[in-house]
């Protein structure tokens, strides 16, 4: 009877954690955290230095935009999640409430910048809006937080 109780006990402890699931990293959950209460967020793809214009010009760009938006977007890295599969030089904006764009080696201001105004809920003239990037379905932030 022991055997018995003691095989059902074992059971029920294995059938309560049958379900393993990895931990999130304290940048997934901060991810998750900030997506959820509907922060604007950019995932920035692999950006592997190159000694060319192109690439002074985009990084110059990106960073400027960072840099005057940092209260309005919480930046990530995609080598901080593990299934952030973007490409190189490729930024990701997203937000719960909002469509998510993906900008794949831009150099054009405005295109950040539409983003922006779209995410703040400001008029996006006409000279910034021949400039909306493209709409992204699949939303990885929602693949990083499993919703």
């Amino acid at each position: 009877m022991k055997k018995i109780l003691l095989g059902c006990f074992a059971f029920s402890l294995m059938g309560c954690t049958g379900v393993v699931t990895a931990e999130q990293t304290s940048s997934e959950k901060q991810l998750c955290d900030d997506y959820n209460n509907d922060k604007a967020i950019i995932i920035i793809g692999s950006t592997p230095f190159e000694d060319s214009e192109w690439y002074a010009d985009w990084s110059s760009i990106l960073n400027s935009f960072v840099a005057t938006n940092s209260e309005s977007f919480h930046v990530y890295r995609a080598n901080q999640f593990t299934h952030a599969d973007l490409k190189n030089y490729s930024v990701l904006f997203s937000k719960k409430s909002k469509q998510s764009y993906l900008l794949e080696e831009v150099i054009e201001q405005q295109s950040y910048q539409y983003v922006h105004l779209e995410y703040t809920q400001a008029n996006i003239p006409k000279h910034i809006s021949a400039f909306k990037p493209n709409q992204i379905n699949t939303n990885l932030v929602s693949k990083i937080c499993n919703l």
